[in-house]
């Protein structure tokens, strides 16, 4: 019952207790009118003294990962709460973090929310509100207890031994041709000593073999360039949810991101979401952080071909470096495309999503047939496929 309707049946109560002069009815009446007082004080009352925390470990997860939050609600005043509803107004899917009790003065409730991350991209914890309410329900108040804390939902990322940019090559250190001046790890052989070497570079044994001072000398320590190109042209996905080709190209490109970091590479990526999505080439675990927030809150919203976008960035793309396409795309041009790259010295591979495995209505068979026939690496992925098994098997021709 709402206040305004108490107020509505105290005044049929007391006009029929003037008119009727019967005593129970006056006795109806001032029941009904003390019951309204005190329900009044306690709701006033009760909105006072309330505090609530919250521990969340960090402000990001993984998807998949099982999130475990502590909650609290303290009741500061000698008063007790009869009746509180907490209300987590959270964005996060299939997170309840709400809580009814009633707590007594000074006391606290702890209670522990355990949330499976089924979805990446950027969520909303809270905001936390509490309504207060008296015992016969009359009065109630809504009052803001926490604010909003975000939380990001990174993608998942698979562990890979290992994984083939192209047949016969695999990215990383390498002997080189020229010396390098600096200490490298690459130590190839060794010279005599001439003034101004360093002590630090002397080759001890070789030395003493030969009964004069040795130097070592190092080659460069070579890398390459790794770009990562994740077309998410809406117009070629697949598949809904997290069994689509856009959730496992997301995966991919995560997983192999976290690998060629890992093994100190330098990685570029090139996301094909609408919004110019691009990451320059970098390093380190830096770069790793960059590239995984990239991934969380991007989504398939644009319906630029993936041909248009190899040529907006294939200035990008330098001799000797090496691009990966992620894509279900099943249209030729853009193989045409990478036949020019090809030309130009970068080395190019694709992870092809195959649309139709994912129930699309088209299929890659021609794409593929034209990038095998000019060289290019394919690795073919389906719905159901064990991706780390694929990934770490390397490409086919």
């Amino acid at each position: 019952m709402r206040p305004w309707q108490m107020i509505i049946v105290l005044t049929i109560v007391g006009i029929a207790a003037l008119g009727s002069g019967w005593h129970p009815m006056y006795l109806i009446f001032w029941v009904l009118l003390v019951s309204f007082v005190i329900s009044a004080i306690l709701s006033y009352w009760g909105s006072s003294g309330l505090a609530f925390a919250r521990t969340l470990p960090g402000g990001r997860a993984e998807m998949g990962e099982l999130l475990e939050e502590r909650l609290r609600i303290e009741n500061r005043s000698r008063l007790p709460k009869l009746w509180v509803q907490v209300t987590d107004n959270s964005t996060l899917p299939g997170h309840h973090g709400g809580y009814v009790a009633s707590i007594g003065g000074r006391k606290r409730i702890d209670w522990r929310v355990r949330t499976r991350c089924t979805r990446r991209g950027r969520f909303y914890l809270g905001p936390v509100s509490a309504t207060i309410g008296d015992p016969l329900g009359i009065f109630t108040r809504t009052l803001p207890l926490a604010s909003q804390r975000e939380l990001l939902v990174m993608p998942q990322v698979l562990p890979l031994a290992g994984f083939a940019l192209f047949p016969g090559a695999m990215p990383g250190r390498g002997r080189g041709s020229q010396r390098s001046l600096q200490t490298t790890t690459n130590a190839v052989t060794v010279r005599q000593y001439v003034p101004g070497d360093t002590l630090s570079r002397i080759h001890w044994p070789t030395s003493a073999r030969l009964s004069q001072l040795m130097v070592k000398e190092y080659d460069l320590d070579p890398t390459i360039d790794v770009w990562l190109v994740l077309d998410l042209d809406e117009r070629v996905q697949a598949g809904t949810g997290n069994e689509s080709t856009e959730e496992y190209g997301v995966t991919i490109a995560a997983s192999l991101a976290s690998y060629f970091l890992n093994n100190d590479l330098s990685l570029g990526m090139i996301i094909n979401d609408g919004h110019d999505s691009l990451l320059p080439l970098d390093r380190g675990i830096r770069q790793l952080d960059r590239a995984l927030e990239a991934l969380a809150v991007t989504n398939a919203n644009t319906t630029t071909p993936l041909a248009d976008l190899l040529t907006l960035h294939e200035t990008k793309l330098m001799r000797n470096s090496a691009v990966i396409i992620i894509t279900p795309s099943w249209e030729v041009t853009w193989g045409i495309g990478l036949r020019q790259l090809e030309r130009r010295g970068v080395h190019a591979s694709v992870i092809a999503l195959d649309g139709a495995s994912f129930g699309g209505a088209h299929s890659q068979e021609e794409v593929r047939d034209f990038l095998v026939s000019i060289g290019v690496p394919i690795l073919p992925i389906h719905q159901g496929t064990p991706l780390t098994a694929s990934l770490e098997a390397g490409s086919e021709r």
